[in-house]
């Protein structure tokens, strides 16, 4: 926009603020875009210009991040040094002021309360209380009982409260007797809590603030001190003071921009009423007003500069349905149609991955085909927890993001939570056997690392006769490096290493260390910066999350020290620490982080202050979501308190409450409408679970999200792919595959594409001609039902299940106690219960219920048996029959091996194998028996006289003992006749397949009947996992 077409009103507003000398002092609100932030640069610029000394011209922002953001173009704009920053946070501003007073007096310079520092003080406090409330005393109502003032929602509500109490100023006094004046039962007991809650703060150190004392205190310096006080130089020297984005403001950073006008110096604020965010921080829309009233108006600016078009008709539409906080006059109208010129698009998806999907294939057109660098484009959510979401979606889908404004709670970051584990690990005298495999895991191995580890002590120990479970050899190695040590490999090596880490780090405890030096022993011992700062220098999914892995694990470190730093017993107690990291919901502020460093931001409304992008992709626009009308403030009366302090009284009605929410819901949408200058994309998702939010309705019609493959290398070559190895191949994009395969391009080379490559080998899996095939009764349903399935599992991949392993103890108890009561039958289970893992309490308190119903189901078994005058003839035991062949090569036999479980002779003569089954999904008739392949094993055994206790005694058949009936039967013994020859034949037709089978090279994988089902729970099922060549 040219200067001739802005409107007189905004004109003579710029020429006023440009030229007007320091001492000028009112306040300019703004639509958003109108060009506010860039007269602010021009006003410092011109009073520097003027013969302003650069230090005299203070330019203050309400966060940190937005200072930031302004340094560089201030220092640009001013063209002369400063001997300091050119734009710093009203907070910082407060910080000099109150530490330069400190250190005139002789006192403790200021430390800060970090946010999740004060919530670790909340959590301790209120865990005193439920103490308290334990021994019969407590201050809270009885509908905050112990276990809601436990929950991550409380302290987050009295978070505010508090922020909001101190920031108006409030003592524990007046609370109470707010709480008196108003009826608010819980004020009393706030007003209690938060007297104790200073206490603490002035325990720890007398220099511990937070951010709303110590702004307090800076008003009180700037109002109190004498001109010619040595402090008072750091605002004597001040010409003027010009505030960005003044709708952030608290109460109290009101209160100190009147008190430095009343002090004589000049100051001009810009702001938004419209765009305010910051009510978490005690921030409120008609603050701004508030100024404006102190200080009077500059005037407002309404034409946009930032966007045009069908950009500013929806922050328009949006905006006059904004209640208004102190003044409309920065307002236009909407135009009341849509210009169509294709800077804002509404987009619906029909599952929340199509909708990453739009949103990542939008990016990277802009990127790709526009020429946007990725630093200008930004993804704004409604919550932290939809950034997160974000940032992970579109990292998978080889975006480059960094997430801004509020992060992850550090105990729920991998990287640190592996750190505090192993930490808290040292703590304990022994390592529990329940948690060494975390340990280990935490300490790099992964799981598989550990299996092998487990599986080798299991061995040597068992081959020295002992009897100790593998989670207790693990325990035992962590605790002891000697007991791995002889583990020669790279996993042994790591055992020992971390054990011992874990020696040094428990004579430190010893030796009074903070948590900052046992961290620091474990971070050494990890192994871990090397493999992460070779990570960084790359680029993609990979370098993304080491980079935040090392941001997370510098903060772990920052935090640490500053908690040795303000707690002077730190040393005492540094486990307190780690258990507080873990325990808190608060993100930490991570330092460090470029803020130019060229990769998508993905941000909420909140940490878009400020900011400006070529394109915006608002995301997650979901009904409920956004906005969200829930009631902030109410189960404390926080919404309440600003009036009760004023003496107002508030509209209690839940209308106007929830009206009042919808207003600042639609000030976030319009600050994430208005950080654009060129595109808008809104995004929702439509399905079963999610519905477009009602907030649609003000944008131009919505579209389909698009079907398309992902502008990205991988998607193009699985386009390719798809091309090359189709019925017709493309001959193509066989070259452009070549291509790309030549620059080294991942996935283009045919030698990497999974089922490609020839055979590692075409060897049998087992060969007549180097030996004997050996069947298992046992796995002759398995490898008949899929071949794939059997073959895969026999090469190693069947881990077991602690179901099984219950299975082995019912039958272990059977074998050593056959004509038991259940008494023994469970002593016998009981003591080997330590050999199962389980992985939590619950899960072992269900599998040991499970464990004791299915020994009664034995004992009932076993006394109708003893009752019915059967005999026990023998139990567990083991067979062997050669099983006839076809000619072959090789000296070679096939043998039919296995292990009866129980040979019982009834009261007719009969002998009757039994084999007990403990699963859940077992044959439960005669007729599901019929073919059974093990029974029928059994049956062969015996006419064979393999079995010797029953050799010679007529043949009763063979049954299934299963405990697990689904019925009101403590068992079902489903029964297989005798064999007569012709189904003898008939198995002995099926074993020769088998064995054919094993000693075959190709296996059959029946796709439809097994593979594919996800309920057959086969570990084939990746082996028939079709090309992924489709993006």
């Amino acid at each position: 926009m040219t200067s001739d077409t802005v409107p007189p009103a905004d004109a003579a507003v710029r020429a006023l603020v440009r030229s007007a000398p320091a001492a000028l002092t009112g306040v300019v609100t703004g639509a958003p875009g109108s060009g506010k932030t860039t007269l602010l640069v021009e006003r410092a610029a011109a009073l520097v210009a003027a013969g302003s000394d650069p230090d005299a011209v203070l330019v203050l922002t309400p966060t940190r991040q937005t200072a930031t953001a302004l340094r560089d173009r201030l220092s640009l704009a001013l063209g002369r040094a400063t001997s300091g920053p050119p734009a710093r946070s009203l907070t910082s501003f407060a910080f000099q002021l109150v530490r330069a007073h400190a250190v005139h007096t002789g006192d403790e310079p200021p430390l800060l309360l970090t946010a999740s520092d004060d919530d670790q003080i909340l959590a301790d406090l209120l865990a005193g209380d439920a103490e308290d409330e334990a021994s019969g005393r407590s201050r809270w109502p009885d509908a905050l009982g112990a276990a809601t003032r436990a929950t991550r929602g409380f302290r987050g509500e009295l978070r505010a409260f508090i922020a909001d109490a101190r920031t108006l100023a409030l003592t524990p006094a007046r609370i109470a007797a707010l709480a008196d004046a108003e009826a608010e039962i819980v004020w009393t007991a706030l007003a209690s809590f938060l007297a104790e809650y200073e206490g603490v703060l002035g325990d720890m150190r007398a220099s511990t603030r937070d951010a709303a004392g110590l702004t307090l205190e800076a008003v009180e310096l700037v109002r109190a001190l004498p001109v010619d006080h040595p402090v008072f130089a750091a605002v004597r020297r001040l010409d003027a003071v010009i505030v960005d984005d003044a709708q952030e403001l608290t109460s109290g950073g009101v209160d100190l921009l009147a008190a430095l006008r009343d002090r004589g110096v000049g100051v001009v604020a810009f702001g938004d009423p419209d765009l305010a965010s910051g009510a978490y921080r005690g921030a409120r829309p008609e603050n701004l007003a508030a100024l404006g009233a102190r200080l009077g108006s500059l005037g407002a600016l309404t034409e946009p500069h930032r966007a045009q078009g069908d950009l500013i008709e929806a922050q328009r539409r949006v905006t006059v349905r904004i209640g208004a906080a102190g003044g409309v006059a920065h307002r236009t109208a909407p135009a009341g149609e849509w210009v169509g010129d294709g800077g804002l698009r509404a987009v619906v998806a029909t599952s929340v991955d199509d909708e990453l999907d739009e949103i990542a294939r939008t990016l990277r057109e802009r990127r790709l085909r526009d020429g946007v660098p990725w630093g200008e484009l930004a993804v704004i959510a409604h919550d932290t927890r939809q950034v997160q979401a974000l940032e992970a979606g579109l990292a998978a889908r080889e975006v480059p993001t960094r997430g801004q404004g509020q992060g992850v709670p550090l105990g729920q970051v991998p990287a640190v939570r592996d750190l505090l584990t192993v930490v808290l690990a040292a703590g304990d005298a022994v390592v529990a056997p329940a948690a060494a495999a975390d340990v280990l895991v935490a300490a790099g191995l992964d799981p598989l690392d550990v299996r092998r580890v487990r599986t080798a002590l299991r061995h040597a120990h068992l081959g020295d006769g002992g009897g100790r479970t593998g989670a207790e050899l693990l325990a035992a190695a962590l605790d002891d490096p000697m007991h791995a040590a002889a583990i020669d490999s790279r996993e042994g090596r790591a055992v020992v290493r971390t054990a011992e880490a874990l020696s040094r780090m428990r004579a430190q405890l010893a030796d009074g260390a903070t948590a900052h030096d046992l961290l620091w022993t474990a971070w050494e011992a990890s192994g871990r910066q090397a493999g992460w700062l070779a990570a960084t220098s790359g680029h993609g999914p990979v370098a993304d999350q080491a980079h935040r892995d090392l941001d997370a694990v510098v903060a772990l470190f920052q935090a640490a020290k500053r908690d040795a730093e303000r707690d002077e017993d730190a040393a005492s107690h540094p486990l307190r620490f780690v258990h507080a990291v873990l325990a808190t919901d608060v993100a930490p502020d991570l330092l460090g982080r470029d803020p130019d460093a060229d990769v998508v931001a993905v941000l909420s409304p909140a940490a878009a202050l400020g900011r400006e992008f070529d394109t915006v992709v608002i995301a997650g626009v979901q009904e409920g979501v956004w906005p969200n009308t829930r009631l902030r403030g109410t189960l404390l009366g926080t919404w309440r308190l600003h009036d009760a302090a004023a003496g107002v009284t508030a509209a209690a009605g839940v209308l106007d409450r929830r009206r009042a929410v919808l207003h600042d819901e639609l000030r976030l949408f319009v600050r994430a409408l208005s950080r654009a200058r060129t595109r808008v994309v809104v995004t929702a998702t439509s399905d079963d679970d999610h519905r477009p939010s009602g907030l649609f309705s003000l944008l131009p019609d919505a579209e389909a999200a698009r079907a398309l493959p992902p502008l990205t290398l991988r998607g193009v070559v699985a386009q390719l792919r798809r091309a090359v190895t189709a019925d017709v191949p493309d001959r193509s994009a066989a070259a452009q595959l070549a291509a790309l395969a030549s620059a080294g391009v991942a996935g283009a080379r045919p030698d990497d594409w999974y089922g490609v490559g020839a055979a590692t080998s075409d060897a049998p899996l087992h060969s007549l001609a180097h030996g004997d095939i050996r069947v298992s009764p046992s796995r002759l349903a398995a490898l008949e039902q899929c071949e794939l399935d059997w073959v895969v599992r026999e090469l190693g991949a069947d881990a077991g299940s602690t179901v099984a392993g219950l299975g082995t103890l019912i039958h272990a108890a059977l074998e050593a106690a056959p004509d038991a009561d259940a008494v023994a039958l469970w002593e016998v289970v009981d003591a080997r219960w330590n050999e199962l893992g389980f992985e939590s309490e619950w899960l072992e308190r269900a599998g040991r219920e499970r464990a004791r119903d299915l020994v009664d189901r034995l004992a009932q078994y076993l006394r109708d048996f003893a009752a019915g005058g059967g005999e026990l003839l023998a139990s567990e035991t083991p067979f062997e029959v050669e099983i006839p062949l076809p000619p072959h090569d090789g000296e070679g036999r096939a043998l039919l091996r296995g292990v009866v479980d129980r040979v019982e002779r009834r009261a007719d003569g009969t002998v009757v194998i039994v084999d007990l089954k403990t699963g859940r999904a077992e044959p439960r008739t005669d007729k599901a028996v019929v073919e059974n392949p093990q029974l029928l094993a059994y049956q062969l055994a015996h006419d064979a006289g393999a079995i010797a206790p029953s050799a010679g005694l007529p043949a009763g058949g063979a049954e299934l003992l299963v405990l697990h009936t689904g019925t009101a039967k403590p068992y079902l013994e489903p029964r297989q006749a005798p064999l007569d020859d012709e189904a003898r034949e008939r198995f002995i037709a099926r074993l020769q397949h088998a064995i054919a089978v094993m000693a075959g090279t190709r296996f059959a994988a029946p796709y439809e009947q097994h593979c594919r089902d996800e309920h057959a729970h086969g570990v084939c099922r990746i082996h028939v996992v079709g090309a992924v060549s489709a993006p």
